[in-house]
C-alpha cells in the first residue's frame, strides 16, 4: 500500500501527483523535497509525512510560517476545517499549505468507472480549429451584409457595409470571449475557438430561419404568428447554445446542465410569447398581408385574381363596407328627421 499526494487547484482538479512508498516524505519549495510545491507562501521544508509502526501515515507541521490547515475530506463529510500540527491521515483528506492545496489518497481506494466520451466531443474538436472558426465568422459577416443590402431602399454605401460587418463579428467575439473567461476561471480551459464557432453556427441558423420566415410570410401572410414562430426558433436554438457553453465552461452535472439550458431561456421566451399572444387581438391600421418585395419566383402558390382579392378586402380591415338598402334608407330618414327638429 502506498500514499498518493495530489496537488489540486480551487476547482479540485489535479495538477500533479506524487507517489510515496518510503517511510518519510517532506513537502515544500525546496528542490530536495519529494513533494515540491511552487508557492511563495510555502516554506522550503513546510511539512512532512511519515509512516508509523502500524503502517499509518502521519502529517506533521515543521514549524512553518503559515502553518497547515485541514480543509475537508471528500470521502467523509463530517470532517471540519481546522489548523493542525500533527494529523493522522485518512484517505480523502485535503490540506492547505500557503495558498496551495494537497490531497491524500490511499492506493487501495476504489475509483469510479470511466465516463464515456460525449458524442458532442467530436463536434467540438472539429469546430475548435482556426480555419473553421474564421470560415464561419466570414459566412456570418457575408450573410449579414447580404441581408442588409436586400433590406436597404437607398444607396448602400461602403461605410454601412463596414458597420454591418463590424457589428456581426464583434458580437461573436464578445460572446466567445465571455464564455472563454468563465471556462478559464471555472475549469481552467478556455475553448475560445469552439465557443466562437458555436456562436457563428447559431447565428447562421437563425439568419437562415429569418430569410425562410420572410418566404413563409410572403406566401401565406403569417403576419400575426411570425413573432411566435421567431420565438419558437429561439426556444430551440438558445438552449442548444447554452448547453454547449455550459458543457465547455462549467463543472455542472449533466442533468442540471440540461435542466438549466432549457428552463432559463424558456422562462424569458415564454414571457415574450405571452406578450405577443396578447397583442393579437389589437387593432392594426395596416392590412395583415406581407409587405415583402420579392420576385414572383418565390411564390409557392397561385396568385389570387384581382376581383377575388378586392372582394376579400373588407375582411382584411375588419370593416363592414356593404350595407343593406333598408338600413341605408332608415339612416337617411332618421338623418332627415334630425335635421327637421334642429330647424324648428
Amino acid at each position: 500500500m502506498a500514499l498518493i499526494i495530489e496537488e489540486i487547484n480551487r476547482a479540485h482538479r489535479v495538477g500533479t501527483r506524487y507517489r510515496m512508498e518510503g517511510e518519510r516524505a517532506t513537502l515544500g519549495r525546496c528542490y530536495e523535497n519529494p513533494v515540491m510545491v511552487e508557492d511563495p507562501h510555502v516554506d522550503p521544508v513546510h511539512a512532512e509525512v511519515v509512516r508509523d509502526e502500524d503502517g499509518c501515515y502521519v502529517l506533521r507541521d515543521l514549524d512553518s510560517l503559515n502553518g497547515v490547515r485541514l480543509m475537508r475530506n471528500f470521502l467523509d463529510k463530517s470532517v471540519k476545517p481546522a489548523t493542525i500540527r500533527e494529523h493522522l491521515i485518512q484517505s480523502g483528506d485535503e490540506i492547505q499549505i500557503g495558498k496551495s492545496r494537497l490531497r491524500f489518497i490511499d492506493t487501495e481506494t476504489s475509483v469510479p468507472p470511466a465516463i464515456p466520451l460525449h458524442s458532442a466531443e467530436t463536434v467540438f474538436d472539429r469546430l475548435a480549429t482556426p480555419l473553421v472558426a474564421v470560415l464561419l465568422c466570414a459566412l456570418v459577416g457575408a450573410f449579414s451584409l447580404w441581408m442588409a443590402y436586400l433590406g436597404s431602399t437607398g444607396e448602400f454605401r461602403w461605410t454601412g457595409a463596414v458597420e454591418v460587418l463590424t457589428n456581426a463579428v464583434l458580437a461573436l467575439l464578445i460572446y466567445a470571449a465571455a464564455w472563454s473567461f468563465i471556462g478559464k476561471v471555472v475549469k481552467h480551459e478556455a475553448h475560445f475557438l469552439a465557443h466562437l464557432s458555436i456562436a457563428a453556427t447559431a447565428a447562421l441558423v437563425y439568419a437562415a430561419w429569418q430569410w425562410f420566415g420572410t418566404l413563409l410570410n410572403f406566401n401565406f401572410s403569417l403576419h400575426q404568428i411570425m413573432p411566435l414562430l421567431n420565438i419558437l426558433a429561439l426556444a430551440i436554438l438558445i438552449p442548444v447554445m447554452l448547453w454547449c457553453a455550459a458543457y465547455l465552461a462549467l463543472n455542472v452535472a449533466p442533468h442540471w446542465r440540461l435542466v438549466a439550458s432549457i428552463l432559463l431561456p424558456w422562462a424569458f421566451l415564454g414571457f415574450a410569447a405571452a406578450v405577443e399572444i396578447g397583442r393579437m387581438d389589437e387593432f392594426s391600421g395596416s392590412p395583415e398581408v406581407s409587405k415583402e418585395l420579392k420576385s414572383k419566383d418565390f411564390l409557392w402558390r397561385d396568385p389570387v385574381p384581382l376581383d377575388d382579392f378586392l372582394a376579400s378586402t373588407p375582411a382584411l380591415f375588419d370593416i363592414s363596407i356593404e350595407k343593406s338598402k333598408a338600413d341605408g334608407g332608415s339612416k337617411r330618414k332618421k338623418s332627415g328627421e334630425d335635421q327637421g327638429i334642429q330647424g324648428e
